[in-house]
């Protein structure tokens, strides 16, 4: 569907892209159909949502107008619904009430089939209730229309985000909204153990407590590893209660079993493969056939809490941690002190549970205490970010074009990264090719979103250059080699995380940033930052591999 292109740039925060392909595809002279019509209007929301004050106001007005349009051409209850939001998200409530009189009165004739086409019609009927200052009706529809679909969770998020954004707009208190958003994330971490420890500890009340935990938080998703011990207690309980349980683990699951599951004993060994048998997803952060070592330990880890706050925020619900502890700060670079520090920076809910065994009982409990292989090869290994770009298009340009694409587009983006030349550790170019890496990921965006808004201010056609020329950008995180080249002798960045950078960016929609999943874990965890990332729809085949990925758009925070 040609609209569906056009969205996946909307939610990648390519707006610019969007609309010149809105454009392109004639998709803005669309008459009948309201998919096609309500785009011009989705595009002007998103303008809207990234503005703030009079500018808002005035771009909201001009989505209503368009979502309008569709409503008056196509009766369509979608368009009717956007139309009554935008307007009272402009400040025209009157008109908003108007329309949202309409939809009801369109809703009443219309029998949705049952499943999601019923939740989405009783939602809609919710919403413009709710348009209407029919708070109490608004929440009541709202409730049996969660109960038509209730795993629908997604569906939920999305109208839970609109309410919330009219009920800002409408100055309406919505703290009734709580208890209808979807269930928790979860990440859970804690102390490895043997079964000879569970004799001098009270192993029963430490599962107890767990299920206690678990029975008075409303939890839908669990992220976390599988070392024996608290791991796989958590992991087996999660199961119990039928929540979803997602394991990472960082290297594969043989040879983490090997280091992490092995020397507690062959019990613990039944149980690591009866929980990964069972759980939902599992994922390999490094494809390494050895131990890992702490910086892996706690890269996973990493991108575990990462996850947990990424599905909250899908799920427009919370995020909270679970840890097994003794209590003691460690030092250690991984383990369960550090994840619990970590975790608590993002300021999100923490409960502790206190390890029951004694220290002795309990010494070399920390996977990442675990015996490593190749420390020395290891240790120029350090957690960085990077980003490859380069310009759908540049191929066509003639000979002649190079010099003033070197001087009037390169120019102007190296200007406006050397803004962040405290953070830029490294950077290499190669004809359109570019390639930098970053001390952290916030950084990292900032740059991505500044090379895409320097190119996007370039007037290519004013330069005689072609209208198809797009900046495309790709973005990891993960661990590095910074070595002297042996030729050059200059510094040289490799890894197989290099190589997995490498292919993100000639995958990515042009005008469009994609990050990784360990990129978006990272900043998911900068709640304070302006920066955010949303997952794509689908998985995306990298280029040149077999291997299917999970990419996220990157955008400023309140771009939709």
């Amino acid at each position: 569907m040609l609209q569906k292109k056009i969205l996946s740039l909307i939610r990648a925060g390519a707006l610019y892209e969007a609309e010149k392909e809105y454009i392109r595809l004639g998709l803005d002279r669309s008459a009948d159909n309201e998919d096609e019509m309500a785009l011009g209007g989705r595009l002007l929301k998103s303008k809207a949502l990234e503005r703030s004050g009079a500018d808002r106001r005035e771009l909201a007005l001009q989505s209503a107008q368009k979502y309008s349009d569709a409503f008056a051409a196509t009766g369509g209850t979608y368009t009717g619904i956007n139309t009554a939001s935008m307007y009272a998200l402009a400040g025209t409530h009157e008109s908003a009430r108007r329309i949202a009189g309409d939809v009801l009165e369109k809703t009443r004739r219309h029998r949705p089939k049952p499943g999601e086409d019923a939740y989405y019609h009783m939602a809609t009927v919710a919403e413009a209730q709710f348009i209407l200052g029919e708070v109490a009706a608004a929440e009541a529809t709202l409730r049996d229309a969660i109960s038509l679909d209730p795993k629908n969770y997604e569906a939920r998020a999305t109208t839970v985000l609109q309410f919330f954004m009219l009920g800002e707009a409408l100055d309406i208190d919505m703290a009734w909204l709580d208890d209808l958003r979807p269930p928790m994330a979860l990440h859970y971490a804690g102390h490895m153990f043997n079964m000879s420890d569970a004799r001098v500890g009270d192993l029963d009340k430490l599962e107890t407590d767990i299920g206690a935990y678990l029975d008075s938080h409303k939890i839908g998703y669990a992220y976390g590893a599988l070392a024996a011990g608290v791991d796989i207690l958590i992991a087996e309980t999660l199961l119990a209660r039928g929540i979803e349980l997602h394991i990472i683990l960082p290297c594969p699951p043989d040879h983490y079993k090997a280091v992490s599951v092995t020397p507690s004993g062959a019990e613990w060994e039944d149980r690591f493969d009866a929980c990964l048998k069972r759980a939902t997803t599992i994922r390999t952060i490094s494809h390494d056939d050895e131990a890992p070592d702490p910086l892996m330990i706690a890269y996973g880890s990493e991108v575990a809490m990462g996850l947990a706050v990424l599905k909250a925020q899908q799920l427009a619900t919370s995020a909270a941690q679970l840890l097994i502890w003794d209590g003691e700060e460690t030092g250690l670079p991984a383990g369960t002190a550090h994840d619990g520090a970590r975790w608590r920076k993002t300021g999100r809910p923490q409960t502790i549970i206190d390890f029951p065994f004694d220290r002795l009982a309990k010494k070399n409990t920390d996977s990442a205490s675990a015996p490593v292989q190749n420390q020395q090869a290891r240790k120029e290994r350090s957690m960085r970010a990077l980003i490859f770009a380069d310009f759908k298009g540049f191929a066509s340009l003639r000979d002649s074009q190079i010099p003033l694409f070197q001087e009037q587009i390169l120019t102007p983006m190296a200007e406006a990264c050397s803004l962040f030349s405290d953070h830029i550790l490294h950077t290499n170019t190669w004809g359109d090719g570019l390639f930098f890496v970053l001390d952290g990921v916030e950084c990292a965006a900032a740059v991505s979103l500044k090379l895409r808004e320097s190119f996007e201010a370039i007037d290519l056609s004013a330069l005689g250059l072609t209208e198809q020329l797009a900046l495309r950008v790709g973005c990891h995180y993960g661990p590095i080699y910074t070595l002297a080249d042996t030729f050059t002798k200059s510094t040289t960045i490799v890894g197989s995380q290099v190589t997995l950078a490498a292919k993100i960016e000639p995958v990515t929609t042009p005008g469009s940033i994609y990050v990784s999943e360990p990129f978006a874990c990272a900043l998911a965890l900068l709640d304070a930052g302006q920066y955010a990332a949303e997952q794509m729809s689908d998985s995306v085949q990298l280029h040149k591999s077999a291997d299917h990925v999970s990419l996220f758009s990157l955008r400023r925070k309140g771009q939709q």
